[in-house]
């Protein structure tokens, strides 16, 4: 008679983040991110100062505020905290891009000392790891739950790709009267359409945070 033991495997455990944690760097990130606004300006060759992170400050104060939900352990911000700040960071990047690409067409900025380098690398090493941190928790935690199954997914794609052939179009038509380049557009509307994409990954609470900073920019764009 034999007895047969089924004992678990030995591995390499899996390293879950913690809330706490991840609200603090994002708290940290918020900061940083306020400070290099703040004193950061962009200013062209000509003397002239160009907004090239549309409503970064606000984004930068979306980010605190879900890390302050994270670091307090708030109830019910274990998804939508975590999607608000991935959903600001991402909006923040695509503002970086629209400025890495401005600073390539200013021949009197290239110094990596220079303001608007600085800033730059700030605002896009910030956003990078509050959108690294956010996206680990919201995996770690079993978030990423598709509403509708594939038929949500698949929704949410088109509606992203709607997104951004309407943006882009909207530029090339405007490109005699518009004042920002059409690459410059598609930096800023390719997160738009991402975040778009990715609320058919999302429950309906973060799917609604994670687009929210998208929206608010846009409209934010529309008013400027």
């Amino acid at each position: 008679m034999f007895t047969v033991i089924d004992a678990p495997t030995r591995g390499v455990q899996q390293v879950r983040p913690r809330m706490r944690n991840v609200g603090f760097v994002h708290v940290v990130a918020a900061l940083v991110l306020g400070i290099a606004l703040t004193f950061g300006t962009m200013r062209g060759c000509g003397g002239d100062d160009v907004h090239m992170l549309p409503s970064a400050v606000t984004m930068s104060v979306l980010i605190a505020v879900a890390g302050l939900a994270m670091t307090l352990r708030l109830p019910r911000a274990t998804a939508v905290a975590p999607a608000l700040a991935a959903g600001s960071s991402l909006t923040l990047l695509g503002g970086a891009a629209a400025g890495w690409l401005w600073v390539a067409s200013q021949p009197c900025v290239g110094n990596v000392l220079d303001r608007e380098v600085v800033t730059l690398l700030l605002v896009t090493a910030s956003a990078a790891a509050v959108l690294a941190t956010a996206l680990w928790l919201l995996v770690s935690r079993d978030e990423l739950e598709p509403w509708q199954a594939t038929r949500g997914v698949v929704v949410a794609t088109i509606a992203a790709a709607t997104v951004l052939v309407m943006a882009v179009g909207f530029a090339v038509l405007m490109r005699d009267t518009f004042e920002m380049p059409v690459a410059v557009v598609a930096a800023v509307t390719v997160p738009w359409a991402i975040s778009v994409a990715a609320t058919g990954w999302l429950r309906p609470s973060p799917a609604v945070a994670v687009v929210t900073p998208a929206v608010l920019q846009a409209l934010w764009l529309l008013a400027a």
